[in-house]
C-alpha cells in the first residue's frame, strides 16, 4: 500500500512538472508573439512618419528655425558632426548664415593640432565655411572630462561673439550635453548665467539640443516617431543626406575609433536632432533643478 502510495505521488509531481513546463513555454511564446508585432506595428510606424512627414516635406520648409545668422556652439572637435550634424546641415541647406565657435581644440590625447586641421575638414564637407569657424585655445579651457569650465569665460567667449557676428540664433548643448561631459553642459550653464546676468542679446533667440536617455540616444532612425511627438523643432536627415555627415564625422580621423564607427552606424543624433527653445524662464527652473 505505502509503495503504491508513492508511486501515485511520483506520477502526481512528474506531471505537475510536465503541466509546469508547458505553462512556462506558453507564456514564453506568447511574450514573443506580442513583442514580434509590437515592434512590427512600431517599424511600420516608423515608416509611414519616414514616408509622410519626413521625405515629402519640402526642404526648406522642415523644421525650419526660421534664423538667418546662427552660431553654433560646441567643447571639441568632432561634437559639430556627432551631435549638431543634422541641424548644421539642414540650416546651410535652408541659407542660413552658419558660424561655428568650438572652445577647445581637442588636446585631451595630445593631439590638438590634429584635431585642429580636421574640424576645418568636418566643417568643409557639413557647409561651414572656413571663415566662419572660430576655434578657441585658451589654457582655462582645457579638453578634460574632470575639469570644471570657468562658466564667466564661456559666457565671455559666447558673449562676444553674439555681439561681434551680429548673430540672431544661437544653438548648443542643453544641461546634459547629450553624453554628460562636463565640458559640454559647461556650455549650457555660460549660456544661463548670460541669460541671468541679462547680458544676453535681447535679439538673439537661444535653442539647445535635447538629449535623451541611452535607449533613444542609439535607436538611430527609429527615434523618429518619439522625436516628432515629443518635440516641436526637429532636424531630420534623409538617408542621403545623412550619409554626408557621417562623411564629415570620418574627417575626424585621430578620434575615429572602434566604439565611434558603433556611434556613427547606431546614434539618432546622426540623422535626427531636437531642439528646445529657452528663455530665463526655463533657465531658473534648470537652476532649480541643480539646486
Amino acid at each position: 500500500m505505502l509503495l503504491f502510495s508513492s508511486y501515485y505521488d511520483l506520477e502526481l509531481l512528474y506531471s505537475l512538472y510536465l503541466k509546469f513546463w508547458a505553462e512556462t513555454l506558453l507564456y514564453f511564446r506568447n511574450f514573443t508573439l506580442y513583442i514580434s508585432l509590437w515592434f512590427f506595428c512600431y517599424i511600420l510606424v516608423c515608416c509611414v512618419v519616414y514616408r509622410r512627414y519626413a521625405r515629402r516635406l519640402p526642404t526648406r520648409t522642415r523644421g525650419s528655425l526660421r534664423a538667418k545668422r546662427v552660431l553654433v556652439v560646441v567643447a571639441h572637435p568632432d561634437d559639430e558632426c556627432m551631435f549638431f550634424g543634422p541641424t548644421i546641415f539642414r540650416l546651410c541647406e535652408q541659407g542660413a548664415d552658419v558660424h561655428l565657435l568650438c572652445l577647445s581644440n581637442g588636446n585631451f590625447e595630445g593631439k590638438g593640432h590634429i584635431r585642429r586641421q580636421e574640424l576645418w575638414d568636418a566643417c568643409e564637407e557639413l557647409g561651414i565655411p572656413d571663415k566662419n569657424i572660430c576655434l578657441i585655445n585658451d589654457t582655462r579651457l582645457r579638453d578634460n572630462p574632470k575639469i570644471n569650465w570657468p562658466v564667466p569665460v564661456v559666457a565671455k567667449l559666447i558673449q562676444r561673439q553674439l555681439e561681434m557676428l551680429d548673430v540672431d540664433t544661437l544653438v548648443t548643448f542643453d544641461r546634459g550635453g547629450v553624453s554628460s561631459h562636463v565640458n559640454h553642459s559647461a556650455v549650457f550653464y555660460a549660456v544661463a548665467y548670460m541669460f541671468v546676468e541679462k547680458i544676453m542679446p535681447t535679439r538673439c533667440t537661444v535653442y539647445t539640443l535635447d538629449s535623451v536617455n541611452i535607449l533613444r540616444k542609439y535607436l538611430g532612425f527609429f527615434d523618429l516617431p518619439l522625436s516628432f511627438v515629443l518635440s516641436s523643432k526637429r532636424y531630420f536627415l534623409r538617408w542621403t543626406e545623412s550619409r554626408r555627415v557621417v562623411r564629415a564625422m570620418k574627417r575626424h580621423k585621430s578620434q575615429m575609433v572602434w566604439f565611434r564607427h558603433l556611434y556613427v552606424c547606431f546614434s539618432r543624433y546622426m540623422v535626427i536632432n531636437t531642439l528646445r527653445r529657452i528663455s530665463l524662464t526655463d533657465i531658473e527652473l534648470e537652476l532649480e533643478v541643480d539646486d
